[in-house]
C-alpha cells in the first residue's frame, strides 16, 4: 500500500524549511462565551489560526465568504508550548488546549478527528528543540 503526503497550500509565507503538516477547521475560544471560526494549521515550527469572516457570509452569502480575505489571528511557535491536552467546551470534547511559556492558554475546538490532529502534533513536537536543558 502506497501512502502519499498531501501538500497543503497556504496564502501566507512559510519560513525556510517549514512545511504544513495538518489543516483542520476549528473554532478559537477567546473565552467561555466567544469564539471565532476559522482554520488551524499545524506546521513543523508553529501553529497558526486563520479566521474566516462570518459577517461576509451573513451579508453576501457564500460568494461574499469565498471572496473575503482570511487573516491570521493567532500564531505561536511550537517551542513556546509548555503543555498540550485534550479539553472540552460544552458538548465538544475535541478541544485542543495549549499552555504557553508566557502563562496564557489558547483553546481550539477541532472539527476533524482528534486522533489525526494528535498524531500530527506529536510528530511536529519530535523535532522541536527544548528551550532549556536539565544537564
Amino acid at each position: 500500500m502506497l501512502v502519499t503526503m498531501q501538500t497543503i497550500k497556504v496564502k501566507w509565507p512559510l519560513n525556510p524549511q517549514e512545511t504544513v503538516l495538518h489543516k483542520v477547521n476549528a473554532v478559537y475560544f477567546k473565552n467561555k462565551w466567544q469564539g471565532k471560526q476559522g482554520v488551524l494549521y499545524l506546521t513543523n515550527e508553529r501553529i497558526i489560526f486563520e479566521t474566516r469572516p462570518m459577517l461576509m457570509l451573513l451579508l453576501f452569502g457564500v460568494i461574499g465568504w469565498l471572496l473575503s480575505r482570511n487573516k491570521k489571528s493567532n500564531e505561536f511557535q511550537l517551542a513556546d508550548i509548555t503543555d498540550f491536552r485534550r479539553g472540552k467546551q460544552g458538548f465538544n470534547k475535541k478541544v485542543a488546549e495549549f499552555d504557553l511559556i508566557d502563562g496564557s492558554t489558547s483553546r481550539f475546538g477541532l472539527a476533524g478527528k482528534w486522533e489525526d490532529f494528535d498524531l500530527a502534533y506529536q510528530k511536529a513536537m519530535m523535532d522541536v528543540q527544548p528551550l532549556f536543558s536539565v544537564k
